[in-house]
């Protein structure tokens, strides 16, 4: 991983870095951590379709007037570490890791368009990429300060937690199927202790159940073939946004970041099989990891934000008293 901006709380309480690396396909791929010392354990993060680790994680710079609208502070400050769901992991002895996911945020799109894909797995290969170099920075730096502990030359570390919403926790549900079948022990290894999904897509609402005659011979077909005859046009987006809390669409559009247009008709496709890929494979979803699955209409991110944050450390905490 490319370290490229480090900034050092002014506290001396936590560690930004902005950093960087080139995936399978040499697209690169940005990623953020927040770190504590000497953290009593790790959160990965996994932002949803259409965001990026910093929107979906930090706090937007702007006024919520009322539910209906919100006032921009600074378009060029927009994202604030104070009183954010990371400042809180922080504060309670976390250490925070996330990255853009291909094609959103800061990262390389396939093709150079954002919202594209060659193929969905693409996303958790990234993942499990990142995973893989977060608990490697992590053996680096007990090595350094001969502080590791050996027992069969296995490196004690701190427990990982995965935290994902929408399409983000699709994507971990996913890598954790394939760190599950792969015969190098991963998911013990990497000391992967628990997943946390936020309004996971694990169903698709308005398409009806993936079992359904309308999901199988109507809807999947009619996208699939789109996929392959245009999969670079876009599908037009419902300018609905969120009806229940409408400021929400006011903070989106102020996100210089997020691509305001639609998704392309291949990675609409990719996004729909994904649904039943998980299925199909339910079977392989790890043991030994400890699961929640937390539902709240319309959005995670900024619906009853206080109580989510407070709900994941008593989970976590939980974990920790009842596994290790």
């Amino acid at each position: 991983m490319n370290k490229n901006d480090i900034t050092i709380d002014e506290n001396n309480k936590y560690i930004f870095r902005a950093s960087s690396f080139y995936n399978k396909d040499g697209l690169l791929i940005k990623s953020y951590s927040w770190e504590v010392r000497e953290p009593l354990g790790i959160i990965i993060l996994v932002h949803g379709l259409a965001s990026h680790i910093r929107f979906g994680f930090l706090k937007q710079n702007a006024k919520i007037v009322n539910n209906d609208h919100a006032v921009l502070i600074d378009g060029d400050n927009y994202y604030i570490y104070e009183g954010s769901w990371i400042e809180k992991l922080n504060k309670n002895g976390y250490s925070v890791y996330g990255l853009d996911l291909q094609g959103h945020g800061e990262s390389d799109g396939y093709q150079n368009l954002k919202l594209h894909i060659k193929d969905y797995d693409d996303y958790i290969y990234d993942l499990i990429d990142f995973i893989k170099s977060v608990y490697e920075s992590i053996i680096s730096k007990k090595e350094k300060k001969q502080m590791y502990i050996r027992d069969n030359d296995i490196i004690e570390t701190v427990p990982i937690y995965l935290v994902g919403y929408s399409m983000g926790a699709n994507i971990i549900l996913r890598a954790l199927q394939l760190l599950n079948k792969s015969n190098d022990n991963l998911i013990s290894k990497l000391n992967i202790k628990a997943f946390i999904s936020l309004a996971g897509m694990i169903s698709i609402k308005n398409i009806g159940s993936i079992d359904s005659l309308k999901y199988k011979y109507l809807f999947l077909p009619i996208i699939k073939m789109l996929s392959y005859v245009c999969p670079t046009y876009r599908l037009r987006k419902k300018h609905s946004g969120f009806k229940r809390f409408p400021y929400i669409n006011d903070l989106m559009n102020f996100d210089k970041l997020r691509y305001k247009k639609g998704m392309t008709n291949k990675l609409a496709y990719e996004v729909i099989k994904s649904v039943y890929i998980l299925k199909k494979y339910i079977n392989d979803i790890p043991s030994e990891c400890s699961y929640i699955y937390l539902y709240i209409q319309d959005t995670i991110r900024f619906v009853h934000m206080r109580e989510v944050y407070h709900f994941i450390i008593i989970y976590i905490i939980l974990i920790k008293k009842f596994i290790h």
